[in-house]
């Protein structure tokens, strides 16, 4: 059993349009010879083409673009409008919380802020701790680490350029 590579739409629609590209007109010329398959999707493309041809071609109206251009400034209008009112918004509440502190004064948010310091501090020397812990067992596995990389990135590669690969067209003859 022989397997035929049947023309694509693409080539077929190329050598409708005399634009074969890469040299390949003279085979494309000699597989169409052979193929009545390909013979008949050829026929089915030039009744298409003569078929779209015939037709009429639109006008749009004519104040299509007046319009257009209007519909964007009008969006540009609503979307300008409402970004002042967000920022309105955060003004005003950024001003709320600045009057509600400094009426509050020091005696209500001092404790807060040395709570959330004494929380940073506790957080830095965790990552401290952490890193000095993870320090020696990362050095002792780096051989490790970039073995596993290594084979993760290949696996990866390879399954992405399979899903990149372009389907093939082709038919058993």
């Amino acid at each position: 059993m022989t397997v035929v590579r049947h023309l694509t739409d693409e080539e077929i629609q190329l050598h409708l349009d005399d634009a074969p590209g890469a040299g390949r007109g003279s085979e494309i010329e000699a597989h169409l010879e052979g193929c009545p398959d390909c013979q008949a999707t050829l026929l089915s493309f030039e009744a298409l083409s003569e078929a779209l041809s015939s037709l009429p071609a639109g006008e749009p109206p004519a104040d299509f673009t007046a319009s257009v251009m209007a519909r964007i400034d009008e969006r540009e209008q609503a979307r300008e409008s409402d970004r002042r009112v967000a920022v309105t918004v955060l003004g005003a509440v950024a001003l709320a919380l600045t009057i509600a502190v400094a009426a509050a004064g020091q005696a209500a948010w001092a404790p807060a802020f040395s709570a959330a310091s004494s929380a940073g501090v506790a957080l830095l020397r965790t990552v401290r701790i952490g890193a000095d812990i993870l320090s020696p067992v990362l050095s002792a596995l780096r051989l490790e680490i970039l073995v596993v990389t290594a084979l993760l990135g290949i696996a990866l590669t390879l399954a992405l350029s399979r899903l990149a690969a372009p389907p093939r067209h082709g038919h058993a003859a």
